[in-house]
């Protein structure tokens, strides 16, 4: 099975080859049976935990409706999407029967955030996802890990997730 997927716009790749598995077509598996959830771009599995890959770069030429992303950045929406994302995918690993911990990545590269948005996102955003919810007592899966929000010089210099390298698709 080929685990390098290509982003939406066409420009950039992410190699998912050292993942145990991969899935990078969440999307299409919802549409085809109708379903209203949300899906992260990109889903590895390694042997110790399962990380959702969010990806959007405005900065190519021609990226897929920058104005919009920009409005979602100004009105709070982009935080609403990011964090429906985990819950709709979190639906997939469940019924994979995956119960490994979840890290979430957000990788993103626009002129509209920097690093200081960059770390106001992530806190944000973070304080959406079940970290509280895991600490009932009644709760015995750890919903997740980990959530950080990343540019793409991050991701790729990153310990963890260098072995997942998000490169421009070069074409020879």
């Amino acid at each position: 099975m080929n685990k390098v997927f290509v982003e939406e716009n066409g420009v950039y790749q992410i190699d998912l080859s050292a993942a145990d598995s991969a899935v990078g077509d969440l999307k299409d598996k919802y549409k085809s049976i109708g379903n209203i959830l949300s899906d992260v771009d990109f889903i590895a599995e390694t042997e110790t935990g399962i990380v959702f890959i969010e990806y959007k770069n405005t900065d190519v030429e021609n990226a897929a409706n920058p104005e919009a992303f920009k409005e979602k950045i100004d009105n709070g929406k982009l935080y609403d999407d990011i964090v429906k994302k985990f819950y709709g995918s979190s639906y997939y690993m469940l019924a994979c029967e995956k119960k490994k911990p979840i890290s979430y990545i957000f990788v993103i590269e626009s002129a509209y955030t920097d690093s200081f948005w960059r770390k106001r996102a992530c806190a944000s955003i973070k304080k959406r996802l079940p970290y509280k919810l895991q600490e009932i007592r009644e709760i015995t899966v750890n919903l997740i890990l980990d959530f950080e929000v990343l540019s793409l010089q991050e991701w790729n210099e990153h310990e963890l997730y260098a072995n997942f390298p998000l490169s421009k698709i070069s074409h020879t």
